[in-house]
């Protein structure tokens, strides 16, 4: 892994650059500070001289508490005053420092005041929005409530008719149902799944060793690609009870009946479907339908009777109830 020499700015003179090693500034010889934060540039070369990673490699510079001198990490006493290291040691930290994603960063979330007016274009928008929802709500889920009087009743009943026949299908061949006569037989694409090949070193970071140098960080990060998974998909024939045609009756007033079936040579009743309507009329001599699938409520309706009916907005009727008596 790659060692580089990362610089450090002075905090006394201004000076910038100043190579990370040195423990005194160039400019104005100030001592490298305690808190000095060292930076590694862009273009800062790869150190090659054996004996140059040897100190790169030997462990963070400590800082006296006497004197403010740094010291590489293998003195046992400080350069300048002799203090030992056991007593007055302040170790620079070791750290790593992640590599900027690829992706720009989100920009800063603004701290200034918003001027007066730059909030206009989204009040409109959701103006706009609870425009739509009133109408909606007014124009067709809104109702409001009408005497209205019965005049009369309808219905209507209906029966699928199925039928026993052979038909052609297609499924995957692991949910092919057992005694079926295949027709044809082809690999399809099922699935795609991700899929690690391997693995490869990547450069994520780079490490401070708190002596002005700093070492290049890798990983090992999977490697995946995007694998077909075919499968055999089945053209089958299989017999099965499905909708032939259907048989209807409707009619008047409250007593439905089913429609008359004639079943045919491989047929049978399937599903039933009801469907009830209620003859109203408003004070204005407007007709109105409420429908429901419950017989037994809208059996209940007397022709003459007054009843409370829910009107929507949009037409139709949403609900009715008897008048409660007074």
């Amino acid at each position: 892994m790659a060692i580089r020499e990362g610089k450090w700015d002075c905090s006394y003179c201004g000076a910038v650059g100043i190579p990370g090693p040195e423990t005194k500034c160039t400019g104005c010889g100030s001592l490298r500070d305690k808190d000095v934060k060292f930076y590694l540039p862009d273009n800062a070369p790869e150190i090659t001289d054996e004996a140059e990673l040897a100190k790169a490699k030997q462990g963070p510079d400590w800082h006296c508490g006497f004197c403010g001198v740094d010291n590489v990490a293998t003195a046992t006493k400080c350069k300048q005053c002799g203090a030992g290291a056991a007593d007055a040691a302040t170790h620079r930290k070791v750290q790593e420092i992640p590599d900027a994603p690829d992706s720009p960063a989100p920009a800063p979330v603004r701290s200034t005041p918003a001027k007066p007016g730059s909030k206009k274009g989204l009040f409109i928008f959701l103006g706009i929005l609870l425009a739509i929802a009133l109408g909606l709500y007014f124009f067709v889920f809104r109702t409001q409530s009408q005497t209205m009087e019965v005049t009369g009743h309808a219905w209507e009943q209906s029966i699928q008719v199925e039928k026993f026949k052979l038909v052609v299908e297609e499924k995957w061949a692991d949910k092919m149902p057992a005694g079926v006569r295949e027709l044809s037989r082809k690999q399809e694409l099922f699935k795609t799944e991700k899929v690690k090949t391997g693995t490869k070193r990547v450069k994520t970071g780079t490490k401070d060793l708190g002596n002005g140098r700093f070492e290049d960080v890798y990983k090992d990060k999977p490697v995946y690609e995007d694998r077909k998974i075919m499968k055999a998909k089945v053209r089958y024939e299989i017999e099965r009870w499905v909708p032939e045609r259907k048989a209807q009756a409707k009619g008047e007033g409250t007593d439905p009946k089913w429609p008359k079936i004639d079943l045919r040579q491989g047929e049978r009743e399937g599903a039933k479907n009801s469907t009830y309507s209620l003859l109203l009329k408003g004070p204005k001599g407007d007709s109105l339908t409420w429908t429901t699938s419950k017989q037994n409520r809208w059996k209940a309706f007397v022709k003459g009777q007054a009843v409370n009916a829910e009107v929507r907005a949009s037409g139709g009727v949403a609900d009715v109830k008897a008048l409660e008596k007074k």
